[in-house]
């Protein structure tokens, strides 16, 4: 009879590891054995077993065969417990066979950001670094995003250096529509640059301010039909509106009381249709909120974004919230430290960047190319967002 030994994390640790001189691959397969991580054939235990081994500058990646009847599933959380026995980062993939990245040096705990990361005159941001350099997210591939994590640990940040970047990677083709419910206190100091339309900082505003927004995308709509484009990507049309969302959860029905429920409502649904068909019409969604719940998070807004970030997370339900499945609740508490997911994880550090820094450095773009923005004629397939008719939810609603 084969059966199949795993035995629930964290029952058996990696502090099973005798101390002494053992080399990383021999520390491996002691914690195979303490945790269990084996088939019982008969008399006998199989465990995964080394098949090959490469090694360059920065990591050695250790490959094994798993015994037939291992879920490659059972060791999607594994990581942990390696990183504890070895004391060293580690990253596991499973295509077909077991790969175990072992790391020789650890990731930066913090990170500064500088002009060196942009990228001109494109829509890509720097959105951390790992053990294989610098991670990249590129808006055209991928256009909205989902980020998540408990307070204090760089989501906000991490939010600001996204609009930073792309507004100096793109001045003259970016427009910004910024829902800041935290009462507007992290953007509302950017509200003069004119590429920045609108800045929200209570659910009230968000709802007008979204209004537009839907009004302004079936317009695009028909515009499009009309021009048998299917997607902004392949037009030469250059403009592309950014709705950045700090702290949808106050966007939640769920959560907000009173008269605010209806206006909530809506912007809810706003948002989702953004999600939905706002991508190939040049809109990009950041979407970004400290309780990651199914209240906080619409299920259409989720299930129509690609890329997640999700930083330290307060439980593995938030974690599974942003990346659909465990892992950032075990994120060390390193500001910055996160978990950039497209079509894999990657734990990375976000670089950090501060007001200050972004204050001086937008002083330039005052002075010359905000006053050209605003001096550049607009064209009807490169015009900003405009105001239509208000069908936004009342009072009475």
């Amino acid at each position: 009879m084969i059966e199949w030994l795993a035995i629930p994390a964290i029952a058996l640790g990696a502090a099973l590891v005798p101390k002494g001189k053992m080399d990383d691959k021999q520390k491996i397969q002691k914690i195979f054995e303490n945790r269990k991580i084996g088939i019982n054939k008969g008399d006998s235990v199989q465990y995964p077993k080394l098949i090959n081994t490469h090694t360059n500058e920065t990591y050695t990646t250790y490959i094994y065969s798993l015994p037939l009847g291992i879920p490659s599933e059972a060791l999607k959380n594994f990581s942990p417990v390696l990183k504890d026995g070895l004391n060293k980062d580690v990253e596991i993939e499973f295509e077909g066979v077991l790969k175990v990245k072992v790391f020789e040096n650890n990731l930066p705990k913090s990170w500064k950001y500088d002009d060196t990361l942009l990228m001109p005159s494109t829509w890509s941001i720097p959105v951390g670094k790992n053990h294989e350099g610098i991670l990249y997210h590129d808006f055209e591939h991928y256009p909205h995003m989902l980020v998540g994590g408990v307070t204090r640990f760089g989501k906000t940040v991490f939010i600001k250096e996204a609009f930073y970047s792309l507004l100096m990677n793109q001045p003259e083709h970016v427009e910004f529509y910024v829902l800041d419910l935290k009462g507007g206190l992290e953007f509302g100091k950017y509200e003069k640059l004119p590429q920045v339309k609108a800045v929200a900082s209570d659910v009230y505003e968000a709802a007008d301010v979204l209004n537009q927004i839907v009004l302004n995308l079936k317009i695009r709509q028909k515009a499009f039909r009309e021009k048998g484009y299917t997607n902004i990507v392949d037009t030469p049309i250059k403009k592309r509106t950014f709705v950045i969302v700090d702290e949808g959860a106050e966007l939640s029905p769920n959560i907000v009381t009173g008269d605010a429920k209806p206006y909530a409502k809506f912007c809810q649904s706003a948002l989702s249709e953004i999600a939905r068909i706002g991508g190939g019409l040049g809109l990009r969604l950041l979407y970004c909120t400290q309780y990651p719940t199914k209240e906080a998070v619409p299920m259409q807004v989720k299930m129509n974004i690609v890329a997640r970030i999700s930083f330290v997370a307060a439980a593995q339900i938030s974690s599974v919230v942003i990346l659909d499945e465990p892992g950032a609740e075990d994120l060390p508490s390193i500001p910055g430290r996160a978990i950039y997911k497209v079509e894999k994880n990657r734990t990375i550090q976000v670089p950090y960047i501060t007001d200050k820094y972004i204050s001086k450095k937008l002083e330039w773009l005052e002075n010359d190319v905000i006053q050209a923005s605003e001096n550049r004629k607009s064209t009807n397939d490169d015009r900003p967002i405009e105001h239509g008719e208000n069908t936004s939810p009342s009072t009475n609603s």
